[in-house]
């Protein structure tokens, strides 16, 4: 027998090409073992019977910082600690040049984070550009977000200029200078939405559908055709997050059959798979792109099937109810969701529909690791990683509510919702962070991550 430090035993461990029987052997926080079961014998031992091994989350889009400020390094990685999340990337956003903002998150991270992080850097002016070598060589910082819709003072409240495709064709070419990092986009063409949205307001809508209409899927098809052009063009890997629906979808799939050898990847989140513009939310249900249709959510749950969709990201900002209150046009936008990327997937997605445990974790952590520079140490179960996982009954049933999900946001979506298929233990570089619901990790357990670029 195999003598190691921690074994997960009894339980199935699913991997890329399906569930099997195994025990996993873990010693100085890497997996050493995936052994058959009873063949191991350990320090400490952690019951798995029953239950399913996942490779712990790698959710690759937080906002941390948009809700409490800095104290959000605290409650919001607990929060992805208590949904099977072992790995966060959350956004850099500053007008100004990325280094002091980068310090002064890493100090607080360091002594806060229950779990492993890294930085996508937002490029939005002309000395981001010429320092995005240095973000990527000293701040491991290897993507890049631009967001599409931050012309003319729609970025101001983050200090951020508005910018045009000028400066976003730049961006692209700066990016593909250095191999093996990703340019990230937002994608709606703000022009089309400035219109639309001038039109509802005097026509006195203030709901969660003008939010919708103000914002239609076709802006966001619309541009994902136009920077994949531009991403062709200068040779750089594209990454499009949330996408919301049917017709975005579509386009990207139209994009692939055109240029089949340029990378073109897209993110979906747990919100756009199960919510829609009627839902009774008013301004809570505020986000960007916006809650579409049940054609829209039924699509989007097909390219997951279908493998349109690489990953599932949260895009998590942990903003408290009294800041989506008011109008529609004046109610902040986003709402938490990192913890419930899981419980979504398992309840409305493997229960209801049927999707694969292994299309679950590949979507949810060997893709993101790949795609974000991780796949070396995160996003699977196999001997070498670091020994991050997720334990998880597919039989239990529980009512979710926000302290449920432990973040600061005072609320989530799926409040009263009773979904089947909890995440019960997780585990961070082999020690236990989460177990039943309990955070039991400690803060500043969380390393910072440096990237080069895509594994």
């Amino acid at each position: 027998m195999a003598h190691v430090e921690t074994a997960v035993v009894g339980g199935t461990v699913v991997l890329p090409n399906g569930e099997q029987r195994a025990d996993v052997g873990i010693a100085n926080g890497r997996i050493v073992a995936l052994a058959a079961p009873g063949t191991l014998t350990a320090q400490s031992t952690i019951e798995a019977t029953g239950r399913y091994v996942l490779p712990g989350l790698v959710d690759p889009h937080l906002h941390i910082g948009l809700g409490q400020g800095l104290a959000d390094w605290e409650t919001e990685t607990r929060s992805a600690a208590a949904g099977g999340v072992t790995t966060v990337l959350t956004y850099l956003m500053s007008g100004e040049d990325y280094f002091p903002l980068y310090q002064e998150m890493r100090a607080v991270a360091d002594r806060s984070a229950f779990v492993d992080y890294g930085f996508h850097a937002v490029p939005c002016s002309p000395l981001h550009l010429a320092n995005l070598g240095r973000y990527i060589g000293e701040a491991g910082i290897g993507s890049f977000k631009f967001f599409t819709s931050f012309r003319g003072d729609e970025g101001a409240y983050l200090g951020i200029a508005g910018t045009d495709d000028g400066f976003l064709y730049r961006y692209l070419q700066e990016v593909a200078r250095h191999p093996g990092t990703l340019a990230c986009i937002h994608p709606e063409n703000i022009e089309i939405v400035w219109q639309l949205r001038e039109q509802l307001r005097a026509a006195g809508r203030d709901d969660l559908a003008a939010w919708d209409e103000s914002r239609p899927a076709i802006v966001e098809a619309e541009c994902i055709l136009r920077t994949a052009y531009y991403a062709r063009q200068t040779g750089c890997p594209i990454y499009f997050v949330h996408i919301s629906g049917a017709e975005p979808l579509d386009a990207v799939r139209w994009m692939r059959q055109r240029y089949p050898d340029h990378p073109i990847a897209a993110e979906t989140c747990p919100h756009y798979l199960t919510h829609t513009k009627d839902a009774p939310l008013g301004a809570l249900g505020k986000v960007n792109p916006p809650l579409r249709t049940a054609a829209d959510s039924d699509a989007l749950w097909e390219g997951l099937r279908d493998g349109t969709i690489d990953t599932v990201g949260s895009d998590h900002v942990p903003r408290r109810r009294a800041k989506k209150t008011g109008s529609i046009w004046t109610a902040s936008a986003g709402f938490p969701g990192t913890a419930c990327i899981l419980p979504i997937l398992l309840s409305e997605g493997v229960h209801r529909r049927g999707l694969s445990l292994a299309r679950v974790a590949e979507v949810t952590a060997a893709n993101p690791a790949r795609w974000f520079g991780l796949g070396a140490t995160k996003g699977a179960l196999r001997i070498g990683a670091d020994a991050d996982l997720c334990i998880v009954d597919l039989d239990r049933e529980q009512v979710a509510d926000a302290a449920l999900f432990q973040s600061a946001a005072d609320y989530s979506l799926y409040d009263g919702w009773t979904l089947k298929g909890w995440p019960v233990v997780t585990m961070l570089r082999g020690e236990v962070i989460m177990r039943d619901g309990a955070v039991v990790g400690t803060p500043g357990v969380g390393r910072y991550l440096h990237r080069s670029g895509r594994s």
